[in-house]
């Protein structure tokens, strides 16, 4: 069953003239783009699905038993880093790789250089590494999150194409900060267009009243990598444009409807099976043999094959079980 968009607001409605000009798609074929900010709002919603309908329930437990909030946190979160993982767009390093979307960038005050006159520097800082960068920074100023608290949540922006950045990287691209916003009479305007996407990332996503509760969390390891995982799923779904298209009329009106019938339509499209939920079989262990192999009725199941059975049912969480025993005890019916 297709599960309904959810009834989100839609902070993005007030950006300024600035922010919505910048841009995150474009497909050369045919000479379209699409608004950062559509982007984000797409990815957020696709993290969420996912979330509630497609990632298993052990994976979201990682995640559930780290947040004070428990459940309704983690759907939050995950919703914020889908709708966040590419701020870094939203730097001259990045925009001006398109140059017609680029001078519309620069009639709003976001000035910048051609992509030839930023030379190899533009590699040092790719648009992960940057929303990292942009994110730790905002998260400091808006929240009063130190270095750590926000780290444990920029990195899954700044890990989404499949690494994180290392220290160096980080240490390089704090040389040069004119990659991420142009120095001089536009500095000012990229900084505003960059924190209105964040501050509308956090409305769309209702952290705005819980991040301050979130400094004193530890995000375990694991827990950091399945949230980057989902980011990267939504990212990458979010980015196809047979699922969520290019064209201004296939999210007007903007609003609420709007919203929902853009996201429904992606998600029916994409027609993802449930999570694996499989229910333990119950009934003796000969019995279950017997359902499992029955071309072999008239074999009795080995003492192995039995414990085997049991053992499993004593497990707390799924998990593996290793079985070492010499051939003819019936290792090959358990696999």
């Amino acid at each position: 069953m297709t599960p309904d968009a959810p009834e989100t607001p839609v902070p993005f409605a007030e950006l300024s003239s600035a922010a919505r000009q910048v841009w995150a798609k474009y497909e050369r074929s045919s000479d379209s783009s699409l608004p950062l900010w559509r982007h984000l709002a797409d990815s957020a919603a696709t993290a969420g699905l996912l979330w509630e309908h497609w990632v298993p329930q052990g994976v979201v437990d990682l995640v559930i038993t780290a947040l004070p909030g428990g459940e309704e946190d983690a759907r939050r979160l995950v919703r914020f880093l889908g709708a966040t993982h590419d701020v870094g767009k939203a730097t001259p390093a990045f925009a001006c790789q398109v140059e017609a979307l680029a001078g519309r960038m620069r009639d709003v005050g976001l000035d910048m250089p051609l992509a030839k006159e930023y030379g190899l520097d533009r590699r040092l800082a790719p648009h992960g590494l940057a929303g990292q960068m942009l994110l730790q920074e905002w998260l400091a100023e808006r929240f009063s999150l130190d270095g750590r608290a926000s780290g444990q949540f920029a990195v899954v922006a700044g890990g989404h194409h499949g690494t994180p950045p290392d220290h160096q990287q980080i240490h390089d691209l704090q040389l040069r900060p004119h990659l991420l916003r142009h120095p001089g009479a536009s500095e000012a305007t990229w900084r505003q267009a960059q924190y209105e996407l964040m501050d509308g990332c956090a409305e769309l996503a209702g952290v705005v009243d819980r991040l301050p509760t979130w400094r004193d969390v530890r995000l375990p390891q694991p827990a950091q990598v399945a949230l980057t995982a989902v980011v990267i799923l939504a990212d990458w779904l979010a980015s196809a444009s047979e699922l969520f298209p290019y064209e201004p009329d296939s999210w007007q009106p903007e609003g609420a409807v709007g919203e929902q019938r853009r996201l429904r339509a992606a998600w029916e499209g994409l027609a993802l099976p449930k999570p694996w939920d499989p229910e333990e079989p119950l009934g003796e262990p000969s019995e279950l043999f017997a359902q499992r192999f029955p071309q072999l009725e008239s074999v009795e199941i080995r003492p192995m094959q039995s414990a085997a059975v049991q053992l499993a049912r004593t497990m707390p969480t799924p998990g593996l079980l290793v079985i070492e025993a010499p051939m003819g005890e019936g290792n090959t019916c358990l696999l």
